[in-house]
């Protein structure tokens, strides 16, 4: 079962804006992976298509993982506000989701639960 998400690495918002500005100017989506509470890896799925204005990824690609705590993805504008698709897309994931959006920095990003609501989520800086 999952841990409680308390924290995102620093590595993982520098992995995930890295991985903004290659797909850039698709989008990037990933799933998150969790180890005690913190987010620390991106779990990339098979057959995930990157897109303009929209991605989405192959559900039953996904691993049998419980530690999977959510997804993260890019829009390749400036806001990191969550659009209607990603609301309905967040309440079939549940969990936690990143938005990132440019400059693709580590201010640049936001957290969401799977109702859509913004969370706060704390750096962590020294793992």
């Amino acid at each position: 079962m999952t841990n409680p998400v308390v924290g995102v690495d620093v590595d993982l918002i520098d992995g995930l804006n890295e991985a903004a500005r290659s797909t850039y100017p698709d989008e990037f989506l990933c799933m998150l992976r969790e180890e005690d509470g913190i987010i620390t890896e991106m779990v990339i799925l098979p057959g995930t298509v990157f897109g303009d204005s929209h991605s989405f990824l192959n559900q039953w690609m996904a691993p049998v993982d419980y530690s999977i705590a959510g997804t993260a993805h890019s829009h390749p504008g400036f806001s990191n506000e969550a659009s209607d698709a990603d609301l309905d897309f967040f309440s079939n994931m549940g969990g936690v989701h990143l938005i990132t959006c440019q400059p693709y920095d580590r201010r640049s990003w936001r957290a969401y639960n799977s109702r859509g609501e913004t969370i706060d989520l704390p750096v962590i800086y020294d793992r």
